[in-house]
């Protein structure tokens, strides 16, 4: 399906800064219609051919630029129950971008030019959102030493403690990405979003945007979830004993039971800039919510030896110009 305009006929968007649907061509808010039953392999504006990837969702005619959302591949197991719309505008995401690689200056001259800005792209990706119950048994013999001298007498007072704890934690929503096309480091390194602007899915918050459904199921992201909520406890306990301020700390007992309660799919905003520099790809990453900026910018190495040469010019002029003050000339 597509979104038009009521009033134009033109391709309309979802705005992340209006947060609302808008038509670029008319300037008009709110004034969109579903287009359904589109061929997922035709594109419903122009009539060129398209070519979708298995897991793709929703996508962009690459002939006359219309964004168009699969509706068989947004329903029954492949719909999502959330989505986190993005927050970012594109011209915010830039801006972000330029500030974090602002001071780096061995980056080419085009990167981030507004040329290769058409490269960045918003895309909702697929999430595992779990919900997980931790218990912790835990019992552990434990000192605390205090040391303190009178006239010439040294004194030290051991006092000896058992320390018990018995936590039941709850999480919610842990994130695993479900997309076999992004880096599962580079996800983790995106977080944290803010999961109280999550709502209930619609494909208008996808208009404008690349989309896909998960590659990967809940069952088989379980497993990283998982590590996650035991990393988590393991991270709150070590805390809680820890604070107490003990100087020895042997463990007896620790018992910690993880158990998946339910699991969501949902979407979650990126925004993913890919600029090539001599036959190699960069990645860059910017959080659709929050404006993270994730990613390595390319060195362009004649600007390295040209700054370099500049350093040597500049050395050897002012060492002359010592030469002179000193009378050596």
């Amino acid at each position: 399906m597509i979104f038009t305009c009521k009033n134009c006929g033109g391709n309309a968007v979802f705005d992340p800064k209006r947060q609302a649907m808008y038509c670029p061509h008319c300037d008009s808010e709110d004034s969109a219609d579903r287009l359904e039953n589109q061929s997922s392999t035709v594109c419903s504006n122009c009539g060129a051919p398209i070519e979708v990837e298995r897991f793709t969702s929703a996508t962009k005619c690459p002939h006359c630029g219309t964004y168009i959302i699969l509706e068989n591949r947004v329903q029954g197991s492949m719909r999502p129950g959330l989505i986190l719309p993005f927050k970012v505008s594109k011209r915010e995401a830039v801006r972000r971008m330029e500030e974090e690689f602002e001071k780096r200056i061995f980056t080419p001259s085009t990167f981030l030019s507004e040329s290769t800005m058409e490269l960045l792209e918003g895309s909702y990706v697929p999430f595992w959102l779990y919900n997980y119950d931790g218990e912790v048994e835990y019992e552990a013999k434990a000192t605390k030493v205090r040391t303190w001298t009178t006239g010439k007498t040294e004194y030290v007072e051991t006092s000896h403690y058992r320390v018990v704890r018995d936590m039941h934690i709850d999480f919610e929503k842990i994130p695993v990405d479900a997309s076999t096309r992004m880096a599962d480091d580079i996800m983790d390194l995106l977080e944290p979003y803010q999961y109280k602007d999550l709502i209930d899915f619609d494909e208008l918050y996808m208009s404008g945007f690349l989309g896909e459904y998960y590659s990967e199921t809940e069952d088989k992201m379980s497993d990283r979830a998982k590590e996650k909520v035991t990393e988590a406890t393991e991270s709150i306990l070590k805390e809680s004993v820890n604070s107490c301020g003990y100087s020895t700390v042997k463990p007896v007992h620790k018992e910690v039971s993880i158990v998946k309660e339910k699991a969501v799919f949902a979407l979650l905003p990126v925004w993913v800039y890919r600029y090539r520099f001599r036959n190699s790809q960069f990645l860059i990453y910017v959080n659709g919510q929050t404006g993270k900026v994730i990613g390595e910018s390319p060195r362009d190495n004649r600007k390295i030896w040209g700054y370099g040469g500049t350093v040597f010019a500049l050395t050897l002029l002012f060492g002359f110009f010592v030469k002179i003050i000193l009378g050596v000339f």
